[in-house]
């Protein structure tokens, strides 16, 4: 008895396609909340710093974020890139 594949190519790399994309999504999600996490440990560290000491980071945002855009797959993957809140 020869039995049919259950997905066609297409199915699979539609498949494929979704994976990738699910784990790019929650990787970009994770890194997201990893900024969020150093944000809040850099108000700490400014909030307890002793009066009269200048505050070590002044800009808790600054030197977190590095673009990608750069990259040739960036344009397959922007919608899963940007506006992340």
């Amino acid at each position: 008895m020869i039995r049919e594949p259950m997905y066609d190519e297409e199915s699979l790399a539609a498949l494929e396609q979704q994976e990738t994309e699910a784990l790019i999504a929650a990787l970009a999600q994770y890194c997201k909340s990893l900024e969020q996490q150093v944000v809040e440990l850099r108000r700490d560290v400014n909030r307890l710093t002793p009066q009269g000491q200048d505050k070590p980071f002044p800009d808790v945002h600054s030197d977190l974020y590095e673009t990608f855009d750069h990259l040739a797959a960036y344009k397959r993957f922007r919608h899963l890139l940007t506006g992340l809140e």
